[in-house]
């Protein structure tokens, strides 16, 4: 495992995680994201909580994809 030195580990990225780590960057720290997943957008984006499952399920019903 390679070990990397880093001013501010940001754990979790969904949109809180990716806000902390942007202000990091900007402020001109060396900055890294830490996701089990290890994928942008958190679960809300990648596995869909019900708000979201709803609105997939209706743009999949307005289009006809289904």
């Amino acid at each position: 495992m390679e070990t990397q030195k880093v001013d501010l580990a940001v754990i979790g990225a969904g949109p809180a995680g990716q806000k902390g780590a942007i202000q990091g960057a900007k402020a001109g720290m060396q900055v890294a994201v830490v996701d089990r997943l290890g994928l942008l957008g958190g679960s809300c984006l990648n596995h869909g909580t019900i708000p979201s499952k709803t609105l997939r399920r209706a743009i999949l019903d307005m289009t006809g994809f289904v």
